[in-house]
């Protein structure tokens, strides 16, 4: 790869890089995708539900939420977008949005039509494995939170929770070995694990007096104390987030 790549690049070269091994064409199509990037406001929708959305995302910076409103105007979180992710492809394929997205902080963000993910994947072996690939983790991401919400008592979910983002930060340079900035309010939480903000409330402060964790309300910096014990406690296994590189079998399987 050559000395020039974009910093805006970087951060999803790394992330597709660990995957496939990306040629320098290849390289150069994403630095290409991450050349102009809008900002969103916190709270502001990116992609609304029930209405058309018709551009995939690449998340350069911040904090974004998919989420549904409930007939009784409840709010429930689905998934937490984190820099490096990429998001509405799956929504650019219905004609409407069957989900929402909206920026928890403040946001930036690569917009790519949906044709253009589609021309890039028939003409890039390796960048169409990889998307596939990031696909499915968001999938194993998304069966872990399911398997959360129903078989876990709010201490395990709440930790469980703590300790994904923990690792998925980790993932793209955006945690120290046990601590992160952790934007999310009591009532985002509880939007997120099905719990009251009462009963929220009570669980952080259940897992500050075991030590399992620290959290800074001024810098709103979180540190995970003993990860091992939490992990126990919660039942966490961090092996959802595997990023290892496909196989060659994996690939000649794909394109064969």
């Amino acid at each position: 790869m050559g000395d020039t790549i974009s910093t805006d690049a970087e951060i999803f070269i790394a992330k597709f890089s660990s995957y496939v091994d990306l040629s320098e064409a290849e390289v150069r199509v994403i630095e290409g995708l991450t050349r102009d990037c809008t900002t969103f406001d916190e709270n502001q929708d990116i992609i609304q539900e029930s209405e058309k959305n018709a551009s995939a995302y690449l998340l350069q910076s911040g904090w974004a939420i998919r989420y549904k409103i409930v007939p009784n105007g409840g709010r429930q979180i689905i998934s937490f977008l984190l820099p490096g992710d990429i998001f509405g492809f799956r929504e650019s394929l219905f004609d409407l949005s069957d989900d929402s997205v909206q920026a928890l902080t403040s946001v930036r963000v690569h917009r790519i039509p949906a044709e253009k993910i589609a021309d890039i994947c028939d003409n890039s072996t390796n960048l169409s494995l990889a998307l596939t690939w990031a696909r499915a983790r968001e999938q194993a991401i998304l069966m872990e939170h399911i398997v959360r919400l129903g078989r876990r008592n709010a201490y395990e979910r709440l930790g469980h929770l703590l300790l994904e983002l923990l690792h998925r930060l980790q993932l793209v340079d955006k945690a120290g070995r046990s601590d992160y900035f952790l934007p999310l309010t009591q009532e985002v939480l509880a939007d997120t694990l099905g719990l009251s903000i009462v009963h929220v409330n009570r669980t952080l402060r259940k897992l500050r007096n075991d030590r399992m964790i620290e959290l800074d309300p001024q810098t709103r910096r979180l540190k995970i104390i003993d990860q091992e014990a939490l992990s126990e406690r919660a039942g966490y296994d961090q092996t959802f987030l595997d990023q290892s590189a496909l196989t060659q079998d994996c690939i000649n399987d794909a394109v064969g």
